[in-house]
């Protein structure tokens, strides 16, 4: 029997300043816990922007490995939002948005936007293209609609070290002359990293980003280390009306050197310096190699070796990955001991070569291209 635990938290957001009238300048969500897994697997993501003139694009999805199930799947979009509704069909299917956030206009002439979401873990499958249809399209100006949408992957493969995924949601709206604020930190929690950190990655979402030419002076952080200084709606396919960029953002990479091993905590941040154009973070990502109790338990069938074995061994990225259930030694091709290891979870990088690995009487090659 499998037992699955998934910690979620997703309702609308009632925690505003005060006062919900037209183009209020005090009115945002601050960004709180979405969701929170921890698994043996990872996420992937595809990206699009709604905002032209026909509310439709396709989304692709990559990189989830054979073998492995899918855990979530949770679309978010955003609209500059009146009537405090929205929805289209994901891959042919109607869906209708849950709104958990929203906040003052974004320069739009509409009274606020929202961010809506959707768990269409019923309609994904893998890897493929997703098309959405229907959204309501974003006119020129001073109307509502659709800017960007996001599909967030969470999937699982017994061959992966554990990672706890946190998922956080808000709106917040630069700049201050507008809205609340110039700049904007949160927080996530709820992990305590592996020590040391073998992997880790971040996602965030902007909405509204435009592509003016504007200087380098829109900032977003994660632990004080810079993902970008350009907001400007060119990081996901579409574009956007009136000669705008896409207006929707999705800022993704690595995060393994800014994560501390023991760590339990990591802090995201925005400044709008420039104050020239209107834009918003609405979800972040974090996935970190960690030393949390599994709460959602792989269904991944492995092959009768695999099960058999006592340790894992995975190479990407240059990168060579050991998760090892006994202490284990590596030699080079010459046969000279290159290093001795306890058992564990390791991240190595090794120049290219031969190299083989030897643990309890058992040999296994490994080439590092």
């Amino acid at each position: 029997m499998i037992f699955l635990i998934i910690s979620q938290i997703g309702s609308v957001a009632g925690n505003f300043c005060s006062g919900s009238s037209s183009h209020n300048k005090t009115l945002y969500t601050p960004f709180t816990q979405f969701y929170r897994v921890a698994l043996r697997g990872n996420f992937v993501h595809g990206s699009v922007s709604l905002s032209s003139n026909s509310g439709n694009g396709n989304i692709t999805i990559s990189g989830i490995p054979n073998g492995a199930n899918i855990v979530k799947a949770f679309l978010f979009w955003v609209d500059e939002d009146n009537n405090n509704a929205s929805g289209g069909n994901f891959n042919g299917n109607p869906i209708s948005g849950i709104k958990i956030a929203e906040d003052c206009t974004s320069c739009w002439g509409t009274s606020r936007n929202a961010l809506f979401y959707r768990d269409v873990t019923a309609f994904v499958t893998g890897n493929g293209t997703y098309s959405l249809s229907g959204f309501p399209p974003l006119a020129c100006a001073f109307a509502d609609g659709s800017e960007g949408a996001t599909l967030v992957v969470i999937w699982c493969h017994n061959s992966e070290p554990v990672r706890t995924i946190t998922i956080y949601t808000g709106d917040v709206e630069t700049p201050a002359l507008i809205c609340t604020y110039s700049s904007y930190s949160w927080t996530h929690t709820g992990f305590t990293a592996s020590n040391p950190v073998l992997d880790a990655k971040y996602l965030v979402l902007v909405g509204n980003g435009q592509n003016f030419g504007e200087a380098p002076n829109e900032y977003i952080y994660l632990n004080g280390n810079m993902i970008t200084s350009v907001i400007n709606g060119t990081t996901v396919p579409g574009f956007g009306p009136c000669g705008n960029g896409s207006l929707w953002d999705a800022f993704s990479g690595s995060a393994t050197d800014w994560i501390a091993g023991n760590s339990t905590s990591a802090t995201f941040s925005v400044n709008n310096v420039s104050a020239m154009d209107c834009w918003h973070p609405v979800v972040s990502v974090l996935s970190v190699t960690s030393s949390d109790p599994i709460s959602y338990v792989c269904t991944t069938p492995v092959g009768v070796n695999e099960s058999e074995n006592v340790i894992m061994i995975k190479e990407f990225d240059k990168y060579l990955y050991i998760n090892s259930k006994v202490p284990f030694k590596i030699f080079d091709v010459n046969g000279q001991l290159v290093k001795r290891f306890k058992e564990g979870e390791y991240k190595l990088l090794l120049r290219r070569g031969v190299y083989f690995i030897k643990y309890e009487g058992n040999v296994e090659k490994i080439v590092m291209k």
